[in-house]
Order: structure tokens, then sequence, then C-alpha cells
């Protein structure tokens, strides 16, 4: 296959950039070089997951999109492939942005939104590529242009179109605005996807923006689990809810409700944030051969995004979830495969605290998985400091009398008055027993709290890589249980 040459020249500058292994998180998916955002076509194909991302290879900044590719078998140790698309067509020339993938015909179907220029501005319509897991052949035109949708649209906010199948068919589940410039998602199916000029029928619109979560909805998802739907949103501009469950800027929510599939209306009855920490943006869901539903985010956020002058990556996804319920709460807690890499370092028992900061015996690191079981009876505030040095700390507490998860950075590095401290609050209350699971990963750290009710998420791009010292403090008095585990990766 004849590759184009902007396509050719990214994948020279990542052969000749590469960055070691040594320089990158453990375990977590970075690009080789430059800088990441958005996860793309989140899919198994041929025996193995297949991750794509927005990609800006020649420098940490964003700049003109493509996708980067990675694979795993694991969900733990990612494989490089090559640079997979780049905008080197007129309908792309501006960007190719976010999307979805599929098998089909023993062929893995890209779709994503390609932005071209027009007038003073840009428009955005959906686009094809079609290949074998490392190349990619792109249909000559968009294959749904922003004229295709329904009355009213932006045409400069369409785009990000998430893929499945049901039935014989494949669907496109797609972000738009309306004509009162709130979010929209539309449904588009086609029985000839591979076809470019097989058209894609509008289905509905499956759910609209009322106003009370921001404005464009992007990143846009969708699967049912155990008999329930679940939309997957990704809300630009949005305004800190009265709840304070949702926080300024860009944010992730799970639109919980029903729907007995296209044509029928999808019924809201609930939502929930993604994640409550500082960094977690447009994730995307997989179902995986033996069922499970893995969900996978960027994690960063878009109102810090400020690399170290000496950075030659920048951009990182989070660890692969496995969602599931809990009663009615969507829960979310690390991929098995983390638990089959665990071995026991150092355990405690019974540590009983009282109004002081203690540090225990063989508990540090930055490359750990921790797991906590606090008695918080007699306590009105329990934290962790990690990522500590005598000068830098992150700071995770809870304020149990006030019902609040605070998450501070503000003395991990940064020297730019940015996002730094998010509080929210405990969306399950935490009475008597606080249960806590720690991941570590050199430059971030995931919370899941309550056996996976509640998630946060951090970046530590800014702290030093010898900053390995953890803490517990406590106002009142707790007794506390650990089990810390080194990871055989």
């Amino acid at each position: 296959m004849e590759r184009d040459n902007s396509l050719i020249r990214a994948r020279q500058y990542e052969d000749q950039h590469r960055i070691p292994a040594e320089k990158r998180p453990a375990f977590h998916a970075v690009p080789p070089v430059g800088w990441c955002n958005d996860p793309n076509g989140w899919s198994f194909y041929n025996g193995q997951y297949h991750l794509f991302y927005q990609y800006h290879p020649y420098s940490t900044a964003w700049g003109p999109m493509h996708w980067g590719h990675t694979v795993t078998t694991d969900f733990l140790h990612w494989q490089d492939r090559p640079c997979a698309l780049a905008p080197d067509k007129p309908f792309d020339c501006n960007g190719c942005f976010s999307g979805g993938a599929v098998e089909w015909q023993g062929k893995q179907l890209l779709l994503y939104t390609g932005v071209m220029p027009e007038g003073e501005g840009e428009i955005q319509q959906q686009c094809l590529a079609i290949g074998d897991g490392e190349n990619y052949e792109k249909a000559s035109a968009p294959v749904l242009t922003c004229d295709e949708q329904p009355a009213g649209a932006s045409r400069r906010d369409f785009r990000d179109p998430f893929l499945f199948m049901q039935n014989g068919m494949v669907y496109m589940l797609v972000g738009g605005r309306g004509f009162n410039g709130h979010g929209r998602l539309l449904l588009y199916r086609n029985a000839h996807p591979d076809n470019p000029s097989a058209r894609w029928e509008f289905v509905q619109i499956l759910a609209e923006n009322d106003g009370s979560l921001g404005s464009m909805w992007e990143c846009p998802g969708l699967f049912t689990l155990d008999g329930r739907t679940v939309l997957v949103i990704s809300p630009q501009f949005t305004h800190q809810t009265a709840d304070n469950r949702y926080h300024c800027g860009n944010d992730t929510a799970a639109l919980v409700g029903q729907w007995n599939g296209p044509g029928t209306p999808f019924v809201r009855q609930a939502d929930v944030p993604l994640d409550s920490g500082l960094d977690f943006y447009a994730p995307q869901t997989m179902e995986t051969p033996d069922g499970r539903r893995i969900l996978i985010g960027w994690m960063q956020n878009w109102d810090h995004c400020y690399p170290p002058e000496e950075a030659l990556w920048y951009g990182q996804m989070s660890l692969p979830r496995e969602l599931f319920w809990h009663d009615d709460t969507l829960c979310q807690r690390p991929v098995r495969e983390l638990d089959a890499v665990r071995q026991l370092r150092v355990e405690h028992c019974g540590v009983e605290t009282e109004n002081q900061t203690i540090t225990l015996p063989g508990v540090q690191g930055r490359v750990l998985d921790c797991e906590l079981q606090v008695d918080v009876t007699d306590a009105q505030r329990f934290g962790i400091r990690f990522a500590c040095d005598q000068a830098h700390w992150t700071e995770l507490r809870f304020d149990l009398d006030d019902g609040l998860l605070r998450l501070d950075r503000r003395h991990a590095g940064g020297v730019r008055d940015v996002l730094e401290l998010r509080e929210v609050p405990l969306l399950t209350p935490v009475r008597n027993a606080l249960k806590l699971r720690m991941v570590l990963d050199r430059y971030s750290a995931e919370f899941f709290l309550q056996d996976g009710q509640q998630v946060a998420s951090v970046a530590l791009y800014d702290t030093p890589a010898d900053a390995d010292g953890i803490q517990f403090f406590v106002r009142g008095r707790a007794r506390m249980n650990l089990q810390l585990y080194d990871l055989a990766l």
C-alpha cells in the first residue's frame, strides 16, 4: 500500500525519536513521542486490544491531529504501532479528530472526524479508513457530511463517531449541536459500512442536552450492561453544578437509563460523574471477548496542559477499568489483569493513630498497588500524602463530617496557577469503614473508593521521580489495615 508523505514522515519521526521505556510509565499507555489526548478506536481485533489516540508527534503541544496507535493483550504491556492516520487529504487537512473502530468482514474499520477549512472557519465530517491492524486506506471523500444532520445543526460541531454492531449493521453515534447551541447525540446506521458509497441512514436523535450539563457533548459512547443502558458523554463548557459533582470546564458523565434499541427513545433515569479527580476526559469503552466492559480515558485536563520543559512526551491514558454495577451505582475497578501481577511487599494490620501524621515501614514508591481498610468511626478527617519528599507532595483527603473528598496537587512541583485543587461530595457516604485502593505509576495516581463506587485520577508530571514517600494523617482516631503490592510487570 502506498503511503502518503505526511504519514511516512510521522512514522519516520516516531522511529527516530522513540522514548525509551524507562522514561515512560510502567503500565499506562503513552505516545512514543510528542503529544496525545483522546483515546480513539478502543476495540478488539485479531487477538489484540487496539488503542488509537489523538496525536501530534512533533511536539508536546496540541497540533494537527494524527491518530497514534498502540496494542496490548493484557492491558498492562503496550506495544507501539506505526502512526495510523495523518491529516493528508483535503477533507481532513485541519486534523483527523476522534472516532471509533469496529471489525467488519475481517477488516478493521476506522471512522474519524475530518476537519477542513470553510470560509473563515472550518467544518467537521465523518471519514472512513479501512485496514489490517497496522496500515489503513482512507476513502476518497467523507462518508457522512455535516449537511446530513437534522435541521438546525452546527456544521462546525459534528464529531467523534462511536461505532457498535447490532443485527448485522454498524451503528454510528456522533456528537452534534442544535440551533440552541446545546449538544445532542445523533444515531446513524449502515449495512455496508466498508463501501464508501453506501449511505449512512439517520435513525434518531438519541439524547439532547437541556443546557444543565455543559454545551457540546463530545466523545459519546453507548453500551448496555446487565440490562441497563449507559450513554457516556464528555460535556464542554460545564458550569459548576449546585451539588458540586461536576466541575467547570470539560467533564465526563454517564447517563443511565433504559433503551429498547434503535428507533426507540432513550429514557434517562440518572447521571453520574465518571471521575472525581483532577485529570480525566474523553473516555471510551469496549467489550472484551470474555464479556467485560472496559473503560479507558485521557488522564489529563484541558485546563492543566503545561508539560515540563524537558518533557519528550505529554498525555497519558488511564488504567483500563472494568465497569460493573453495585446496587444502582455504576462502579469501576482496575482490570483483573493487574491483580494477576501483584506481589505482596508489606502488610500492616491494626495500625492505630490519633491526631497525627505517620509513615509505615516499607510503604513508599511510585509504581505500586495499595489497598487500605480504615475504621473511621471516631475520625473527622483521614488522608494520604503520596509522591512525597521534603518539598513535594500530593494529597487525597476525606473530610468525613462534611462528606467531602479533596484532591490537592498544589505542592506537586507545578509553577502555574492552574487547576490543582478539587473538592467534591462523597457520592457514597462513608460512615464507619473506609475502603480505598491506590494505584501509582510514576506520572499518575488513581484512587478507587468504596469498591469503585467513586474514582479519582491525577497526573504527576512535575514531581521529581525520587519523591516516593507516603504518609497517612488523621484528625480524631482511626484504625488501619494496609496491603502494599509490587507489580511484576
